[in-house]
Order: structure tokens, then sequence, then C-alpha cells
């Protein structure tokens, strides 16, 4: 991965450090507006790291699943003041103050959780995740590999809806209606390829794995990584800022 930005040159392990900062900051903070600060030093961070306008997408469809369980949890809390109710003659869709503060702070505290991920796998080559997890942590291979190989497939499956959507969209299909019905048939041809899709990268992984001896022996790396005074700082600071949050 070539070094273009300040954080590409940290070390994985830095980075990881940063985004537990990030999940634990997130945990312990109970309204909108810090967890709207957190989110936006999140997105100022990868602008640092010149990776912004390629981990938006991604950002876009966790914002997306954050806004559905947001839908989901907000008319299931019936504690505190009405503030309108879909569906006045039958008291259904009742939405409360309670619940709707509840559930921002959920939705928002989801969404930042899970924003540093794209940020970490743009700017960490898979590679050295996995021997810093290996060298560093004592993690054994095996599971280092299958957890840096689960999380580089996120943006995969992103890059392969991106061409199931326009493939079908190309076909006429109509995914985008505003008839809810609609849109839910449109799940379909949607899924259904890029489950295909997924399976069949699997299986070309596999396969590729055994054609060069994976697990058959000792393994050697090619470069070892090492901390540098950055590194060290970025992670003093995001433990004491982590700190302070908890303490405060």
């Amino acid at each position: 991965m070539p070094s273009a930005s300040f954080l590409h040159d940290l070390h994985p392990l830095t980075k990881v450090v940063w985004s537990l900062a990030v999940v634990t900051a997130a945990f312990f903070l109970r309204g909108p507006l810090p967890l709207l600060l957190l989110l936006a030093s999140v997105l100022a961070v990868a602008g640092a790291g010149k990776v912004l306008r390629q981990v938006w997408p991604a950002l876009k469809g966790l914002a997306f699943l954050a806004a559905l369980f947001f839908l989901f949890q907000v008319f299931l809390i019936q504690e505190g003041n009405t503030v309108l109710t879909l569906f006045p003659g039958r008291g259904f869709g009742r939405v409360t103050d309670v619940g709707l503060y509840a559930c921002t702070v959920l939705a928002l505290r989801m969404l930042v959780m899970t924003s540093t991920i794209p940020v970490l796998l743009a700017t960490t080559n898979p590679k050295d995740m996995v021997v810093a997890f290996v060298e560093k942590l004592k993690v054994p291979y095996l599971y280092a590999f299958m957890l840096v190989t689960s999380l580089r497939f996120i943006p995969v499956l992103q890059e392969q809806l991106d061409l199931v959507l326009q493939a079908q969209r190309a076909r006429g299909r109509d995914l985008e209606g505003r008839n809810f019905i609609k849109r839910l048939k449109a799940v379909v041809p949607v899924a259904l390829p890029l489950l295909l899709v997924s399976i069949r990268r699997s299986r070309t992984l596999a396969i590729s794995l055994e054609t060069r001896g994976f697990g058959t022996g000792p393994r050697t790396h090619l470069r070892s990584m090492a901390f540098r005074p950055a590194d060290i700082a970025v992670m003093a600071s995001c433990t004491l800022l982590t700190f302070l949050v908890i303490v405060l």
C-alpha cells in the first residue's frame, strides 16, 4: 500500500489502538452532540489520511444501517411524552421523546463504533496487519489471517454491490422506487448475485491457500515492523483522551 499520508505510515497496531479508543469513548458518551463530535473526529482522521473519498461509500452504508436500527427501535420505547403518532386513529406508531433521544444516541453510537473500520482498512496493508498481530500480540497466524481476511471482505463486497446495482439498473430494474413493497422486492435481484459472488470468492481464496501450502510449515515474513516515536505519541494520546472521557 503506498505511503500516501502520515496515517499510512503509522504502525498497524497504532491504528488498532485508535480504533479501540474511539469504540471505548463512544460506549461511555451519553449525548448526541459528543457522539457527533467523535464522528467528526473520525472523518477528520480519514481526511488527514487522504482516504475520505475512498471510505465514504462504506460510511454511507453504515449510516443507512444505523438509520434502519433507529427506525426499528424508536417505536418500541413507550416511556415518555408522545412526540408524534403515525396512525393516530389506531394508536400505532407512537414515538416518544424518551424513545427518540435514546434511539438517536444508540444509532449514533453504532455508527461511530463501526466508522473506524473502513479507515483502518483503507490505510493499512492486510499483510502488515497480520504480521503485527502475530509478532507483537502473539496471535496464532491462522486466527490473525482469518480476522484480517474477514475485514477485507467488507470493501470487496461494497465494490461488488456497486457492480450488481449498476448491472440491475442497466437491465431496467427500478431499485430506488418510493413504494416500500417494490423496494423490498428489489432486494432479491441484488442480494442473490452478491451471495453467489461471495461464495465464488471464498472458493477461489480456499483454492489459492491450498495451492500455496497454507499452514504446512513454519512461516517467515518479508519485513518486520517496529514502533516509532510517532506511534508511541499517537497511542499515548488516544489512551489519555479515552481515560479523560471515561473519568469525566
